[in-house]
C-alpha cells in the first residue's frame, strides 16, 4: 500500500500509526526495571507549526511513529506564540534597511529570486513612485516586472529574508491576515503578481505526496474570474484587481491563509500550519508582467495563550491518527538567552512583564523556573552552547567555551546551579560547533561539584522531515509506571533515564548501587567498596559499554574541566545476560555512570549517575533522588 493510500485509510478511521512501516530500533519486548518500571522513550525538544520553520505535529508525530518514540513532548517557542518583536507593517523604503518605528521589529533583507525562462529584461527593486496613498511612510514601492522568453512561468522576484531580524514574521497561521496595496503595470494579460507563502511540511494524504505547502496569492487585471483551487500541495487564489490608471489605480487586497487552507485542503487540520517564507513576484507566461506593491501589513489576534490552548485542541485530534504516540505539553521559554523548557504541571505562556534582555536571568532564576516548580512542571537548560549549527569549532575553542558555560552554570552563595533547572540537555552530536564531549563534560563538571541535573538527549527538530538522518537525533527514555504525565515527570527529576542516539543505540540502560540505590539516586555509606550492578541491552555489534567514575571534590571555578576516567569496559559478550559487576571504589565522594561506544569508539548512549557520599553532601538531595 503507497503512502497515500494509507493516509486515506487513517482519513477513514485507521490510526495511521497501525499502517506506518515501524522501524525495528527496539526490541518487540519492552524492557522492564528491577522496580516493574517500563522503558518509554521521548523526544524531548520538538517543534511544529508553532514555532519558525517548516515541521507541524503531523509531520512530527509521523516521525515519532515511524521511529518507534513513544512520547513526544511539545516544546514551541513561547515567543514565536506571542510574536514578540514582530514586524507589523513594511513600507518598501528599502530592499535591506527599511527604519521601522518604535515596535515594529527589526527589519529583514528582500533577497532577489528568479525561476523559469526568466529575459534580461526581467527586472525589479525600491523605486520611490509610485506609492499607495494609504501609506503613512510616504515615498516607496517594490516594482517588479517579468518576462518569460516561452509561455512557461518565468518569476521574478524578492523574498523577504527575516533572518536579521530574528525570523519575526515566521509563525502559525491561525489568527492573522495579511493586507497589501498592489498597482498592476498595463498591458498584460499572461500571467500575474504574485504573493507566495511557503507554509508547513505535511505527510501524504489525500492522494497527495508529503512535502511543502505553498499559497499562490495571484493578483491579475480584471477580466478573470476569482478562484481558488488545489494542485496537489500548492494552493492557488486568482484575485482580479483594477486595472492601472484612473484616480486611485491601487488595490488593497486582504487575505486570510488558515480560511483558504481549510477549503483548500479539508483533511487536514487548517490550524497546523505555518507562515514560514513569504515572496513577492511578477510571474510571465508571454507577456512583458509588471507592477508594484505597498504597505504589507500584519494584523495578529490571537495572543501566546491562546496559541497554546489551540494546541492542546489540537493535539486531541492528532491522536487517533498517531495513536502509538503519546503526547505531552511542554513550552520553550524563549524570549532571551538561555532557552528554557517547561515540562507539564500546568504549562502556560508566561508574561515576560517588564523583562529586558539585561534582566532576562535574573527573571528566570527568580520568576519563571520557581512558577514552574509551583506549577507541578520540570525546567530544562536548553543547548547550553547555543543554538547554531555546525561546523565544529577548533578544539582549544570549545574547551574555552566548556570553562565559560560551566562557570556560568555552576551555583554560588546566591544562585542556584543552572538557574534552578532540574534538566541539561547533554545529547547533542554537534551544537553552536561544540560536539558531545565538550557536553557531557559540562554535565560532568556540575556533577564533580554535587550539582544533580538529569541529563537528557534532544534533537530541537523543527522540521519534521528526517529524525534518523539529522545529526543531533537523541531520544531521551525514562524508567516510569507509565506514560502518564506524574509517571514521567517523577522519573526525569529523579534521574530515571538515559539517552542515546536514534540512529545509532536503541537499547537500555540502568544502574543499581548495593541493590538500593538506582540509577540518578544519590547515596551516603561510609564503606570504601561498593557493588555496581550496570545494566545494558542491544550493544551495538562491536561496540562496548564503559562504566565511568568522577571523584565530587567541589572544586566550582578554581578547576572547570570534567575529571571522570574509565572504570571498566565491557564487551556484548560480557553483557549475554543483560548486565555486569563492578566493584566501585568509594574512599572518596563520587558518581558513577555509563556509556554506551559503538564500533567506531563513538559515544552513542548515556546512562544518568549514581552519586556516592561518604558523608552528607554538601547541598542538600532532592527527595525523588534519596537513596
Amino acid at each position: 500500500m503507497g503512502a497515500a493510500g494509507a493516509a486515506s485509510l487513517a482519513a477513514g478511521g485507521v490510526a495511521l500509526a497501525e499502517l506506518l512501516p515501524r522501524r525495528p530500533l527496539r526490541s518487540p519486548a519492552r524492557p522492564v526495571a528491577s522496580d516493574g518500571h517500563s522503558a518509554y522513550s521521548m523526544a524531548m525538544h520538538v517543534h511544529s507549526s508553532f514555532s519558525e520553520q517548516s515541521g507541524s505535529m503531523d509531520s512530527q508525530l509521523f516521525q515519532a511513529a515511524t521511529n518507534s518514540v513513544d512520547v513526544v513532548w511539545w516544546t514551541d517557542h513561547d515567543e514565536r506564540m506571542n510574536a514578540l518583536g514582530y514586524r507589523r507593517t513594511v513600507h518598501f523604503t528599502s530592499l535591506t534597511d527599511e527604519s521601522e518605528g518604535p515596535g515594529e521589529g527589526l527589519p529583514w533583507i528582500w533577497t532577489k529570486v528568479e525561476s523559469g525562462p526568466v529575459t534580461s529584461s526581467s527586472d525589479g527593486g525600491i523605486v520611490e513612485r509610485p506609492s499607495s496613498p494609504n501609506d503613512p511612510v510616504v515615498g516607496g514601492s517594490m516594482h517588479l516586472t517579468a518576462k518569460s522568453s516561452t509561455t512557461a512561468t518565468a518569476k521574478y522576484g524578492y523574498y523577504a529574508n527575516s533572518h536579521p531580524g530574528g525570523w519575526n514574521y515566521r509563525n502559525n497561521l491561525m489568527g492573522q491576515s495579511l493586507t497589501i496595496d498592489v498597482l498592476l503595470a498595463s498591458g498584460w494579460t499572461h500571467g500575474y503578481l504574485e504573493l507566495l507563502i511557503a507554509t508547513s511540511y505535511h505527510e501524504a494524504a489525500g492522494g497527495r505526496p508529503a512535502g511543502d505547502y505553498t499559497l499562490s496569492y495571484r493578483f491579475v487585471p480584471p477580466g478573470t474570474s476569482a478562484a481558488r483551487a488545489a494542485k496537489g500541495t500548492e494552493g492557488v487564489m486568482t484575485i482580479p484587481v483594477r486595472a492601472a490608471g484612473g484616480k486611485d489605480p491601487w488595490s488593497t487586497i486582504t487575505i486570510t491563509p488558515s480560511k483558504d487552507i481549510a477549503a483548500l485542503w479539508p483533511d487536514l487540520d487548517h490550524r497546523d500550519f505555518a507562515l514560514f517564507g513569504l515572496t513577492l513576484n511578477a510571474a510571465s507566461q508571454g507577456d512583458v508582467v509588471g507592477g508594484y506593491f505597498d504597505y504589507l501589513r500584519f494584523n495578529r489576534t490571537m495572543s501566546g495563550e491562546v496559541c497554546l490552548r489551540q494546541q492542546m485542541e489540537m493535539e486531541a485530534v492528532l491522536a487517533p491518527r498517531y495513536a502509538a504516540v503519546v503526547q505531552r505539553q511542554g513550552l520553550e521559554i524563549s524570549g532571551g538567552l538561555p532557552h528554557l523548557s517547561w515540562f507539564g504541571g500546568g504549562v502556560a505562556v508566561p508574561d515576560y512583564g517588564t523583562t529586558t534582555l539585561h534582566t532576562w536571568t535574573n527573571y528566570l532564576e527568580h520568576t519563571l523556573v520557581p512558577q514552574i516548580h509551583k506549577a507541578g512542571g520540570l525546567v530544562s537548560y536548553n543547548h547550553p552552547y547555543g543554538m547554531a549549527a555546525p561546523p565544529e569549532l577548533p578544539l582549544a575553542q570549545q574547551n574555552a567555551l566548556l570553562a565559560a558555560e560551566a562557570r556560568k552554570l555552576l551555583p554560588t552563595e546566591t544562585r542556584p546551579a543552572a538557574l534552578g533547572a532540574d534538566l541539561l540537555e547533554v545529547g547533542y552530536t554537534m551544537r553552536q560547533g561544540v560536539d558531545l564531549a565538550h557536553h557531557v563534560a559540562l554535565w560532568d563538571v556540575m556533577s564533580r561539584n554535587g550539582v544533580f541535573l538529569t541529563a537528557n538527549g534532544t534533537s530541537d527538530d523543527h522540521f519534521g522531515q528526517n529524525w534518523l538522518g539529522i545529526v543531533n537525533n537523541w531520544v531521551t527514555s525514562s524508567w516510569a509506571a507509565s506514560t502518564k504525565e506524574e509517571d514521567l515527570l517523577a522519573s526525569l527529576v529523579a534521574g530515571r533515564v538515559w539517552c542515546g542516539s536514534l540512529s545509532h543505540y536503541r537499547g537500555s540502560l540502568d544502574l543499581m548501587v548495593d541493590g538500593s540505590c538506582p540509577m540518578g539516586s544519590v547515596s551516603v555509606s561510609k564503606v570504601n567498596t561498593r557493588q555496581l550492578v550496570a545494566k545494558a541491552t542491544d550493544i551495538p555489534t562491536g561496540g562496548s559499554l564503559q562504566v565511568l567514575q568522577g571523584d565530587v571534590d567541589y572544586p566550582g571555578t578554581a578547576d572547570l574541566a570534567a575529571n571522570t576516567r574509565v572504570v571498566a569496559t565491557y564487551r556484548v559478550r560480557d553483557l549475554a545476560g543483560g548486565s555486569v559487576r563492578h566493584s566501585i571504589d568509594t574512599s572518596e565522594h563520587s558518581f558513577v555512570r555509563t556509556q554506551v561506544l559503538n564500533d567506531a569508539g563513538r559515544v552513542v548512549g548515556l546512562s544518568n549517575p549514581v552519586w556516592l557520599f561518604r558523608v552528607v553532601p554538601r547541598r542538600n538531595i532532592p527527595t525523588p533522588r534519596a537513596a
